[in-house]
């Protein structure tokens, strides 16, 4: 199940979204500023991020910052009634993947959030690993993961054929842990195991690559 944080001070609105998503199977974290946001953007790594530009507290460009300086992977969308083109700029200068025009009907909304992170799986080779689960199939049969390799493989898969560095993957698969010395090298070298050739290619100083592509 995918994650969302909306962040919209109109709460009639904000009512009728977060319905619309639950509708679709997602689960919806509803706050109406920017400073009650901050502590669950601290917290909790989301699969979307849904935030108004004009909100309370903490407007809505400065959340889109401070979420990528904190490396998270989810996916922004900007919820606007502003046409001012500099806000636009700003909003993709600091990680706004797209935005949305209030007034909007349903489907708009979940076109464009299927676009971003409606894909829940992915297949190479004779492989598929799906997404919202964390299993694999090899020839439509299960392979047995274990958590924290579900994790590691959904954070590479998510970045199929992009270097993911190993930063990144620690706070993915280790986020309360908190540990100096996480075993990523030993996780990765487990992974392998389970396919009939390596896909991961360790980039070495950086972190490591899954590649899906012949």
């Amino acid at each position: 199940m995918h994650t969302v944080l909306l962040v919209e001070d109109d709460l009639q609105l904000a009512k009728i979204v977060k319905r619309i998503l639950e509708s679709k199977n997602f689960k919806v974290i509803l706050v109406e500023d920017g400073k009650e946001a901050l502590k669950f953007i601290k917290e909790k790594d989301f699969d979307l991020y849904l935030v108004d530009i004009n909100i309370p507290e903490i407007n809505g460009l400065e959340l889109v910052k401070y979420i990528k300086e904190l490396e998270k992977d989810g996916k922004i969308v900007m919820i606007t009634a502003s046409v001012e083109e500099h806000n636009f700029k700003k909003a993709y200068e600091y990680g706004c993947d797209d935005y949305i025009k209030k007034p909007f009907h349903a489907t708009e909304l979940e076109v464009r959030i299927k676009k971003l992170i409606g894909k829940e799986s992915i297949k190479f080779g004779n492989y598929e690993f799906k997404f919202d689960t964390g299993d694999l199939f090899k020839d439509g049969k299960p392979v047995n993961l274990r958590k924290k390799e579900k994790k590691l493989l959904h954070i590479l898969l998510k970045n199929a054929n992009y270097t993911v560095p190993a930063e990144k993957i620690v706070e993915f698969v280790w986020p309360e842990e908190k540990k100096k010395n996480p075993p990523l090298r030993q996780l990765v070298n487990e992974i392998r195991k389970k396919f009939d050739r390596d896909f991961i290619q360790t980039v070495v100083g950086v972190g490591y690559r899954f590649e899906t592509e012949a």
